[in-house]
This record gives structure tokens, sequence and C-alpha cells, in this order.
């Protein structure tokens, strides 16, 4: 397994953000099809509208957080930071974490970039 350094997950990461947005679900639908719907198997949250969503989604992270819950944030875009955007218990997530993330999938996200990204 290749191993990434943090600049060069992050720089993965961007870039697929270029490859243009596919309004729907269809693609992440497939892309944790593929790992097993790690989704089911926890609560969560999703916040969808115009406005505040990231304000409203740290607030009621915190909350969550203050009730003894263990908490997972993502929001988008980041300000400085790319891992603004990934917090776990109110902690940026750290760049070996990043890193290790690509390590494990970067694989399947160019393999499958027509499928979940067109």
């Amino acid at each position: 397994m290749r191993r990434h350094t943090y600049a060069q997950a992050e720089k993965f990461i961007l870039s697929r953000e270029f490859f243009g947005m596919k309004l729907g679900l269809e693609n992440i639908t497939h892309y944790l099809g593929s790992l097993g719907n790690p989704q089911k198997s926890y609560p969560t949250i999703h916040l969808a509208g115009t406005n505040g969503k990231g304000s409203t989604a740290t607030m009621l992270a915190s909350v969550l957080q203050t009730a003894g819950y263990r908490t997972g944030l993502f929001t988008s875009p980041h300000l400085v930071d790319f891992r603004e955007r990934i917090r776990v218990e109110g902690r940026m997530i750290s760049r070996q974490a990043v890193a290790g993330f690509v390590d494990r999938q970067r694989r399947p996200l160019v393999k499958k970039n027509s499928r979940f990204l067109s």
C-alpha cells in the first residue's frame, strides 16, 4: 500500500472536487455501499438547507457532546485547514487520519471515478 504524506492526501482529496458536481445521492450511495454502508451502524443527523447549516451543526454537536454523546462533525467548505471539515469530539482529525484514508481509499476512488463522480 502506498504511503501518502498529508500534503499528498489533501491534494488528492481536493482534486476530486474538480471533476464536477453531480446533484443527488447516487454517487455517495454507491460509494458507501462499497464500504458496507457504515453510516447505518450509528445514529446520524443530516442538516440540509441554504444558510446556517455549519453553525447549526456545530452547535448541535456541542450540545450532544456536552450531554455525553460521542460526536463526529463534517462541514464544508473549510476556511484555512482542510481538517476543519472533519471533527471528532470537537477536535480536527489528525493529518495521519487524512493520509491513512487516502492510503486505503485512493485505489477504489480512482478505479471507480466514473461511477462515483460522474
